[in-house]
This record gives C-alpha cells, structure tokens and sequence, in this order.
C-alpha cells in the first residue's frame, strides 16, 4: 500500500523529527496536516506543497479529534524531552491518549507511535531486542514513554485501533541539535574529552533511515500491532562516532578520562537533578556509556525486511552544511 495522495496527521512536526518526516511525506506526494502547539515555529513547513499548517496541541483532546477527520494515517512524534515527571506525564501520556481517542473516532487506518529505546532503561549490559522487560527506573523522559507505549496498546485494543510503535536511538542529521550540534561541539574540542577510551558501545540513528523505518511501519501488513527497534546494529563506538564530528572539524585528537574519576561526583550530580525534579540516574549511565551492547534490528528485518542503512561517517559527513549554517563549522 502506498500513501500517495492519502492525508495523513503528523504531531510534533515542528519539531527535528516530525519536520523532516513532514517534508519527506509531502515531497512523495502525501498530503500531510502538520499539528503545531506554536505555528510560528513552522514557517520552514509552511511554504512547502502538500504540507498545511495547523495549530493545535495534543494535550487538547477536542482539538485532536477535530484536526484528525479525514487522516487516514497519524503519525505521532510529539513529545516532551525534558522536564519534571508530572510535566512529561502530561503531554507523553495524557497526550497520547488523546491522539489515540482521536485516532479511535477519525476510523484512521494505523497509528505510528513514536517511542524510544529509551523505555528499556540503562541496565542491561547484553544486546536488546523488543521483547526484553521495560526497566525505566526514575527517568520521567522513560517512565512517560513506557506509560505511553501501554497507552497506545491498551486503547488499540479496547477501540479496535491498528497501531506500530517505532523506537528510535540517537538520531541524528541536519537539524538535530542533541546528536549532530551537542555532538559536534564536544568533538570540535582538541582534543575531544570523554569518559574512557571510547570503546563502549553508541547508539547514533540517522534521521532518514528513521523516517523510512516509520513509512513502512504505516503500511506494511507485518507492523500491525508490533513493536520495533530503530538503532544500528552492529553499534558503533563512542569513539568512531564522536571522531566522525571531529574529522569535519579537522583533528582526531582524544583526551580519554579515567571512568573513576566521576564515580564519587555522579551521585551528588543526581542529586542535583532529583532536587530539581528530573532524575536521571548519572552513576548508571556513567556505566551504560562504557558498555558494549546493541538494540537489535533482527525483527525489523525479518518480518519488514528493512535496516538502516546509511553509513556513519557519511551521514555525520551529511551534517557539515548545516553546521556551517550554525556557524558551528567554518
């Protein structure tokens, strides 16, 4: 099935993700609504054919269920990243239960729910597929998007809603300013510090590879009501991938940082980000970064037949106008 001159919503679109997935669906021809909290920011959308502008935020579920008639396919991507767990709560769970009940009402054919590796947690030290436990522990950012991911299943089933759940790594690409700007920032430094020798293992997605990944989870018969990871597999090295930002800088330069030297310093940092209510378990993730273990693409694979497929160092490579654009990189 294509969605060729289907409409289709896409919430969050002003966002890194849902904005070039908005483009990417407009440039093949799909009529995309793209839901915006605040229009302004969507000006970069507005211009472009096949694309209309909508305002509307999904924590309002009378809006949602207004901006969804005529959707055939949702592709939900808005999120909060950050914040208190009551404020994430809000709009990663209440707000995809509106977009669910919506989607219930409008009769769309499938949601694509945007997840994250993030709801299996920092302590698994073995490679991860999608049937492992969800372990979010204390992270709002990971309990909301685990709650939210039972929130989906749960009113899929109970209001006959189709339904696949994509969970992204690290993406990255032009306009990404988590994993391509932070990113380049730190491996600009000569030469680039880090905690350890680099050789723990990362886990860097290009945004492409994830905007196909979530058209064919739209139409494929195989994605109903599935789960996937979206991650590279085999996973590169913090090393290979912070030096791929630090050769478009021009050096290959590290500074490895004895891992110890932070163990007695994570925990008083964790108090600091509990007090401000956002937990974020720093003494794990100083273990998780040197860990070597890899969110496999063996289901994606089997049953959709698709992994990613852009290179590393040519996708980082991909990033270097818009980093000019920053003037982050002469």
């Amino acid at each position: 099935m294509s969605l060729v001159g289907q409409q289709v919503l896409v919430t969050g679109a002003t966002g890194f993700l849902g904005g070039a997935l908005a483009m990417r669906l407009a440039q093949d021809g799909v009529h995309v609504k793209a839901l915006a909290r605040q229009p302004q920011k969507g000006m970069f959308l507005s211009k472009q054919p096949n694309i209309t502008l909508v305002e509307g935020d999904i924590t309002d579920a009378e809006r949602m269920k207004q901006v969804m008639q005529g959707c055939s396919i949702v592709f939900h991507v808005a999120a909060a990243l950050g914040g208190t767990l009551q404020k994430q709560h809000h709009i990663n769970v209440d707000g995809t239960r509106n977009v669910m009940l919506a989607a219930a009402d409008a009769k769309v054919d499938r949601v694509i729910h945007v997840s994250s590796i993030a709801v299996y947690g920092y302590h698994y030290n073995e490679d991860i597929t999608e049937n492992f436990d969800q372990k979010p522990d204390k992270v709002p950012y990971n309990i909301t998007k685990s709650q939210a991911e039972s929130v989906v299943r749960e009113i899929g089933k109970q209001h006959h809603v189709d339904y696949s759940i994509i969970r992204p790594a690290m993406i990255y690409g032009p306009r990404s300013n988590a994993w391509t700007a932070t990113m380049f920032k730190i491996a600009k430094l000569k030469p680039t510090p880090f905690l350890g020798n680099g050789h723990g293992f990362t886990h860097p997605i290009y945004v492409d590879d994830v905007i196909d990944l979530m058209i064919i989870l739209a139409t494929h018969p195989a994605a109903s009501c599935e789960a996937f990871n979206c991650a590279p597999d085999p996973a590169p090295s913090w090393r290979e991938f912070l030096n791929g930002y630090s050769r478009l800088a021009g050096h290959n330069q590290w500074l490895g940082l004895p891992p110890f030297i932070m163990r007695p310093i994570a925990p008083i940092i964790e108090t600091i980000f509990t007090l401000q209510g956002e937990p974020q378990e720093v003494p794990t993730l100083v273990n998780f970064i040197q860990a070597k273990k890899t969110y496999k693409m063996t289901k994606a694979r089997e049953l959709l037949g698709w992994q990613p497929r852009m290179p590393l160092q040519q996708g980082i490579d991909s990033c270097a106008p818009w980093l000019r654009e920053k003037g982050l990189l002469k």
